[in-house]
Parts: structure tokens; C-alpha cells; sequence
């Protein structure tokens, strides 16, 4: 039989169905709700209006942990980072908050006043104590927005779109106080774990400081590695803090060894600021007393030679958080392409009409305040 069956039936066969409509091919859009980057179905067909395109520097980014880590830290040596501007800014923070403190603790060695004597009160007393607790303060904000500032920075340069300082200023401002919550939260779940993990082995081992040191650092590093994108995740993902902790957690598991290597740069960069300190620290003694002014110190240059010293701190302290900030950043926007956070910044720059503004917020301001009566009191009430 060679008839088809509509033939024998004297029936004409049924016209072939048109071609379908092409679809549109999707794009990778923005979408906060999942982890890892992913196709979404074509909003032509969902009824909704098509997001932001990904920039083609975050999908151009390496997912490989070597590759990925080398344009991260690349990112650090380039004069065009945007990195320089920001260091200062925490240094001023720094500066305008903790030298007071320092200035006043410099005075009573250079003139030879006795402190917190209970027979013989000095008039650096109560100052100091004020400017103990400013510094304290200050240094806790300026640690803070140090590395939300540092994230937002690398962040957009990861993404192709470079911040402002005045952008990046007023993310890091807008993400305070949840990065703050973040970190307590991770820091006493870190500290907690750690301690239980450590403590029945280092009764076992002994109080070999050696191999304490040694098992900290593997436990520690383990312990937080979970949470090395809590930062970047409320920073560029604009998520709370808890959400940002679980979607940490994922990122981890999805990538365990770039999670490692990760919190490992944040282990190394507590190193950083260790040297640092202790290096500037020896270059100031062997200067002092290379110069045989040890013994007679002038007054007067205690002042800028302060300024100077804790201005430097800031700046470094900014840098250390960039290295910490930089793998993370990477990491977050390769396997996640969202950066949707930064675009508050964007929108709503920092501002101010005098020349304080934006850098000095009003409690800023009022430190600042503080921190110049304290020193003016106690400098008038330093013996002749």
C-alpha cells in the first residue's frame, strides 16, 4: 500500500501546523533570590518588566579559585582603584576620633606627668579617660565602615562601574548598622564554635603555644569560612542580616575551597595590621632615640607627630580591610552577578553644602568637638 490513509478515505490531508514564534533568548538579570548565577524564564512571557542587564566585567569574571583571586588582588596595585580617596577618608575618621587620646598620652610622657596618681590627681586625668572612650568608639565606627566602604569601592570596580567616593560614602553609611549587627552576630557564633572545638583539644595537647597558635589559626579559618560573604552580601545584595548569613553559608558550600581561601585572606590581613603597627611602632622608637630626643621630647611636636601616626593607622587599616573585602567581592560577584546593592549610592549620593560635608556626620562633628576640648584642656593644664 502506497496510499496514505486520507487518500483511501478521500480526504485531504491537514495543512502542516506554522512554525512556532521564535522566544526571545533571555538574559541574566539582577534576581536576589537565588545563588549561583542562572538563566530566568523570559519575562516576555511572565509579565514582567526585563531587569538590568549583567555588566560584561562581572560575567567576563573567572569562577576558577586561582584565576579569580589574581584579578581580585590585581584590582589592589592599579592606580585607578578608587582606593587612595577612601583610605583617606577612614584616616580622617580615625584621626579626628582616636588622636586626641594619643596626643594626650604623648604630652604627660614629654613632660613627665604622673597619671592616675590617687594622691596627686593630674589634669590629663579625666581628659584622658573622655578621649579613652571617644577612641574607642571612633575606632569601632571607623572599623566598621571601613570595610562596608572598601566593599562598596572594589565592588564597583568588579562590576565595570566605578563609584564616587561620594557614592561609595553614602552605601557604607546606608549598610552600617546592618553590617554591625552582622558582625556581632558572626563574631560570637565564631568565638563560641572556636572555643569548643579548641578547648578539648588543647587540654589534650597541653599549653604548647606553638601548636595552640597553629590550631587557631586551622580552626578559626574553618569556623569562618561560612561566613566570608555576610559583608558582600548585604553590601551588593541589599539583603538583612540574617540573609545574608544563610546565603554566606550556601555560597560556602557551593564552593568550599574558594570559601577557604577566602577567609584566609582575612586571617592574613590581622597579620597585616600586626606588622604594620609593630614596624611603625619600632621606626618611631629607633628615630627617637637615635635623635637623642628620648629624654627631652618637645612638647610641641607631639602634636603633629600624633596626627601623623594615627592618620597613617587609618589609611592602613582601610587597606586591610580592602584585602579582606577584595576575594569576597569577586567571589560574590562571579557566582552570584548581582551588584543591585550599589545602586543606592548611585541614586542618592552623599552630600553637603559646607566643606565638612559629607565627610563629617554630625556625630562625627560632635567627636571631633570633643576630642579638640579635651586636648585644649588638657595642654593648659600641664605644669610650666
Amino acid at each position: 500500500m502506497t496510499e496514505s490513509i486520507p487518500e483511501l478515505v478521500g480526504e485531504s490531508a491537514p495543512a502542516a501546523a506554522p512554525p512556532a514564534a521564535p522566544r526571545r533568548t533571555p538574559r541574566l538579570v539582577y534576581d536576589g533570590g537565588f545563588i549561583g548565577p542562572m538563566l530566568p524564564p523570559d519575562p516576555l512571557f511572565l509579565g514582567t518588566p526585563l531587569a538590568e542587564p549583567v555588566s560584561e566585567a562581572i560575567l567576563a569574571l573567572p569562577l576558577g579559585t586561582r584565576q579569580l583571586v589574581a584579578a581580585a588582588l590585581d584590582l589592589l596595585t592599579r592606580p585607578d582603584s578608587g582606593l587612595r580617596s577612601a583610605s583617606f577618608y577612614i584616616g580622617l575618621l580615625v584621626l579626628v576620633t582616636v588622636a586626641p587620646v594619643v596626643v594626650l598620652l604623648g604630652l604627660a610622657a614629654s613632660v613627665a606627668v604622673p597619671l592616675f596618681e590617687p594622691f596627686a590627681p593630674s589634669s590629663l586625668d579625666v581628659p584622658i579617660i573622655i578621649g579613652t572612650f571617644l577612641a574607642v568608639a571612633g575606632y569601632f565606627v571607623a572599623a566598621v565602615e571601613s570595610r562596608v566602604l572598601a566593599t562598596a569601592v572594589i565592588g564597583g570596580r568588579a562590576e565595570g562601574r566605578p563609584l564616587r567616593l561620594r557614592e561609595s560614602i553614602a552605601v557604607a553609611r546606608r549598610r552600617f548598622w546592618t553590617v554591625l549587627a552582622a558582625s556581632l552576630v558572626v563574631g560570637f557564633v565564631t568565638i563560641a564554635v572556636s572555643a569548643v572545638i579548641q578547648l578539648p583539644i588543647e587540654l589534650a595537647l597541653g599549653n604548647v603555644q606553638a601548636i595552640n597558635f597553629g590550631l587557631s589559626l586551622i580552626v578559626g579559618t574553618l569556623v569562618g569560612a561560612p561566613f566570608v560573604y555576610v559583608a558582600t552580601g548585604i553590601v551588593l545584595g541589599e539583603v538583612g542580616t540574617f540573609e545574608a548569613i544563610q546565603r554566606s553559608v550556601r555560597l560556602a558550600r557551593a564552593r568550599k575551597r574558594l570559601a577557604i581561601v577566602v577567609a584566609l585572606f582575612g586571617i592574613l590581613s590581622q597579620f597585616i595590621v600586626l606588622f604594620g603597627v609593630s614596624i611603625g611602632a619600632d621606626v618611631v622608637v629607633r628615630i627617637v632615640d637615635g635623635t637623642g630626643v628620648a629624654e627631652a621630647f618637645p612638647p610641641a611636636l607631639v602634636i603633629p607627630l600624633a596626627a601623623a601616626l594615627v592618620f597613617a593607622f587609618g589609611t592602613l587599616l582601610f587597606l586591610v580591610d580592602s584585602i579582606t573585602a577584595a576575594p569576597a567581592v569577586y567571589a560574590f560577584e562571579a557566582l552570584t552577578h548581582y551588584t543591585h546593592g550599589l545602586q543606592v549610592g548611585r541614586d542618592r549620593a552623599a552630600g553637603g553644602r559646607t566643606i565638612f560635608g559629607p565627610w563629617l556626620t554630625p556625630g562625627l562633628a560632635v567627636g571631633a568637638a570633643v576630642g579638640v576640648l579635651i586636648v585644649v584642656g588638657g595642654v593648659v593644664g600641664l605644669p610650666r
